[in-house]
């Protein structure tokens, strides 16, 4: 009967666990513009190079590349299991505008949701590598 009980407790536990995770396929279907936004002057095929440099310059782990159509590049990228942490999945969209600059966004999830200890939001630390990697040397 406890055994029965435990059991039944088990599988529940993974239920809620598993509803509260975040995947790399549910990065690709959130909308590419979804996220932090940062506009750059730079030519798509400048930024979007520099966008998967900066990924790697701000201690990710790049996981797909993919080219959704001809103006924008998606690189889905992961921070991976710690001690104090589940991991997290970050989405960088980076899209040639219609107005003209490039819009770089960065979506972050945290791989499990009750993670508190996770960073949260990428966004800053790859902006910054971002820009120094476009800055004029």
């Amino acid at each position: 009967m406890i055994k029965r009980r435990l059991r039944r407790f088990q599988i529940a536990m993974l239920a809620v666990i598993a509803v509260g995770c975040a995947s790399a396929g549910g990065m690709h279907s959130d909308p590419l513009d979804a996220g932090e936004v940062k506009f750059y002057s730079a030519p798509l095929n400048t930024v979007a190079p520099a966008a998967r440099q900066a990924v790697l310059a701000a201690g990710l782990n790049e996981d797909a590349v993919s080219q959704p159509d001809s103006l924008t590049w998606m690189i889905i990228a992961k921070k991976g299991m710690s001690f104090f942490s589940w991991g997290e999945l970050v989405r960088v969209v980076v899209h040639q505008t219609t107005e003209g600059p490039v819009a770089v966004r960065v979506l972050t999830k945290r791989r499990l949701a009750t993670n508190i200890t996770a960073q949260g939001d990428w966004s800053g630390k790859i902006y910054e590598q971002l820009d120094h990697i476009l800055a004029p040397h």
